[in-house]
Parts: C-alpha cells; sequence; structure tokens
C-alpha cells in the first residue's frame, strides 16, 4: 500500500485541512488542528488502538502519530492527494497505521523468525475463505519436498500478491485487520466506520469474489495449488 503522492488543491481537500494547510501564522494554525483533531483525532486514536492492545502502548502511539503529522509545517498531510472527507479518513487510517506498526518495530524489533509462518497463515485463512463452501484440504506445507507443488504455491502466492495490490487502501486494510490481525467484524466496523459488523461481512464477500475470479482466471481454483 502506497502513500498518495502530491497535495490536491485547496478546493479538493475537506475543509478542517484545508483550513490547516493554508494558515497564515502560528495561532491560526493552532486553531485549525484542534478543528482538524476535533474531525479526526478519534479515528487516528482507534486507529492505534488497533495496533496497540496494551492502553499505554496505544496512547504513545497516538501521540507519536500526531506529532509526526506536525513536523515540518505539516508535512506528511501535504502528502494527502485530495478528496473529500471519507477520502481523508482512508488515507489517515492507512498512514496511521503504518507509522504505528514502525513504531512498535523500532522498539520491539520485528519478529523476523517467525514473521514468515504469520504471513503463510494469514495467507492460509484468506485462500480458504475464498473457497470456503468447497471445503478444501488444507495447504500443503511450505517445506514440502515436492519441486512441482512448490513453485504452485509460489505462483498462487504471488498471484493472489497481485490481485491485493489492485484493490483500493481501504480495502487491503480491511482483509489486514481481518487476516493478520484477526479482528471481529465489530471492532473493524469501529475502526473503519462501517455502520454495523453485517456491512464489513457484506465488503468482505464481495472482496473474495473479486480475489476469486482473478485467481480463477489465472488457473487457480481451490486452495490447493
Amino acid at each position: 500500500m502506497v502513500e498518495p503522492p502530491g497535495l490536491g488543491s485547496p478546493a479538493s481537500l475537506p475543509p478542517e485541512l484545508a483550513d490547516l494547510l493554508s494558515a497564515r501564522d502560528e495561532a491560526a494554525a493552532t486553531l485549525a488542528w484542534d478543528r482538524f483533531l476535533d474531525s479526526y483525532g478519534d479515528l487516528i486514536l482507534r486507529t492505534s488502538r488497533s495496533v496497540n492492545r496494551d492502553h499505554d502502548a496505544a496512547m504513545d502511539a497516538y501521540a507519536h502519530v500526531l506529532e509526526y503529522f506536525r513536523l515540518d509545517d505539516f508535512a506528511r498531510l501535504r502528502r494527502f492527494s485530495g478528496g473529500d472527507g471519507d477520502n481523508l479518513s482512508r488515507w489517515l487510517v492507512v498512514v496511521s497505521r503504518r507509522m504505528c506498526l514502525d513504531l512498535h518495530r523500532q522498539r520491539y524489533g520485528r519478529p523476523r523468525e517467525h514473521t514468515p509462518e504469520r504471513e503463510r497463515l494469514a495467507r492460509k485463512r484468506l485462500v480458504d475463505e475464498l473457497w470456503e463452501k468447497r471445503k478444501p484440504p488444507d495447504l500443503p506445507d511450505p517445506g514440502a519436498e515436492n519441486p512441482e507443488m512448490e513453485l504452485r504455491r509460489r505462483e498462487l502466492t504471488a498471484a493472489l500478491g497481485d490481485a491485493l495490490e489492485g484493490l483500493e487502501p481501504r480495502d487491503q486494510l480491511l482483509l489486514a485487520l481481518r487476516f493478520d490481525n484477526q479482528l471481529s467484524a465489530r471492532r473493524i466496523s469501529e475502526i473503519l466506520d462501517f455502520p454495523t459488523p453485517f456491512h464489513v461481512y457484506r465488503r468482505l464477500n464481495g472482496l473474495f469474489a473479486t480475489i476469486r475470479e482473478q485467481l480463477e482466471s489465472r488457473g487457480f481454483t481451490d486452495p490447493e495449488p
């Protein structure tokens, strides 16, 4: 997921952000920053809590994100490419989550020895969901001594990666929260502002259909590579 580059014209920005980025002095910037937080601060806080289950860690991450957004005359916020409040909310969730994860890795390091297994299991959960009704067998052990199966597994991984890269950032985050973080639909609805958990499931089902169609077009019709 890549941050949208560039800054939209003031007319294309939500008023809270436009006022903040056009503030002419420190007093005006302070007032505009307070208005910006009134509108989007809770969203950033919920994002930090989705990454950090510990209350103190979540609050530290929240403060870190806010400080980062304020650096260099709001340089990070100026990278928002434009759009309405919904577009800004999605962008803030993606960028804030990345900064929270970076802070966690700086403090505690990256769990390298477990990362491949976590990624494999997350991918397995997603692939199994795509063909859930068929109740297919388990994915093969990546260490199995079968060159042909290993090649197909890598091809499936690459195809799945391509399908995910083509999704909107909000949809990528939705899948990450569901399959990487294993959050409930109710928790996801709170973080991403879905009206109800039902809307989360409905969006997931739509994404499953889109991804499955792309995988089937490349010859993958079940979780067995």
